[in-house]
Order: structure tokens, then sequence, then C-alpha cells
């Protein structure tokens, strides 16, 4: 029985999924804490890691994505596992606090985490967020203005800035947007 402990300590159970910005993976541990949500098939799981298919592992965490493109979720209540460097924790940690439509600029989260010279810094942790929607990065728009870059590490700039913004859109975000950037 031990063994089979062991064994299972280092599973990883993946799915994918259809949404209306496209397929979607998801992977989570054998407790269900989320590891991973983008736009491609996560390759970056250890070696030492067991990875299945087994949709009724992810099913939570495609529930409450279903439930938050119909409108029904503003808020998502899963564990998220996440590894990174306590800064990028801390990028992540304040993403997870926006509210369902709000948003922000680089400089902004660089400021709410007391680090206010380091929006580019900020930038770089967004980019390396691997939990997509959940870790709404997509609320972080550049002070310059647009929706800016998106998931370039799972589709190219075009395609990931239609995704942003459709998320922003379905949040009603892009609306203000402008109000958000005027206090950066």
């Amino acid at each position: 029985m031990a063994l089979v402990t062991t064994r299972m300590r280092n599973v990883v159970y993946t799915h994918s999924f259809r949404s209306p910005v496209g397929m979607l993976h998801g992977a989570v541990d054998r407790f269900g804490k989320v590891l991973y949500l983008g736009l491609r098939p996560s390759s970056a799981f250890p070696p030492d890691l067991r990875v299945y298919e087994n949709k009724y592992a992810c099913g939570e965490l495609e529930y409450q994505i279903e439930q938050y493109f119909a409108g029904e979720r503003r808020e998502f209540s899963l564990e998220l596992g996440m590894d990174g460097t306590s800064f990028q924790r801390a990028v992540w940690n304040r993403l997870t606090k926006l509210g369902y439509g709000e948003t922000v600029s680089y400089g902004q989260i660089a400021r709410r985490i007391g680090r206010a010279d380091a929006a580019r810094a900020v930038g770089n942790a967004v980019a390396a967020n691997r939990i997509l929607i959940i870790v709404p990065c997509h609320r972080v728009l550049p002070a310059a203005g647009g929706v800016g870059n998106y998931a370039l590490r799972g589709t190219d700039a075009r395609e990931g800035s239609r995704i942003k913004r459709a998320l922003l859109d379905l949040e009603g975000a892009l609306t203000v947007a402008t109000s958000s950037r005027a206090s950066a």
C-alpha cells in the first residue's frame, strides 16, 4: 500500500475542453489543486511526474470555467498550485485580488505589491502566469493604451489579443479600461 501512495504522490491529471475562446487545457494534482490552465497542453511538468488524461479529476476546473463563460461565476473557488519566485507569487496573488471586470496597469500592480519601480518585472511575472483566467492576467493593460499581449506562450500575438479582448468584453471591462489607466 505504501508503494501506491508513493506512486500517486507524483501524479498530474490533465484534460482539454472547448470554451468560447477556443480549446483550454488544464492540469490538476491528485487533490484537485489547479497547476495549469492554458491555450495549449503544458509540457512543463517535471520528468518525475506521471501525467494522465482524466476529465473527472479536472471536472471542477472545467465546471467553474464553464460557469465563468456563462456569466454565472465572477470568482473562482479553486485551490491553486503555483510555483515561482517570491516576486512572481506576489504578482500572481495580487492579480487574484482584482475584481471581475477590474483592469489595472503593470505599474499599478507594481505599486500595489510595494515595488513601484518594477512595472517591467511585473510584466514578466504576468507573462509567466500558468493559470490563465483564474489568475486574471487578462485584466492587466498597458498604461499606454490598448489591450496589449496575452498568452504569447500559447498563441501568436494577434490571437492572444483577440482572446484577451473577448475575456475583457465578457467581463464588461473594456468600457472602464480607460479610467483604470488614467490613474496609472
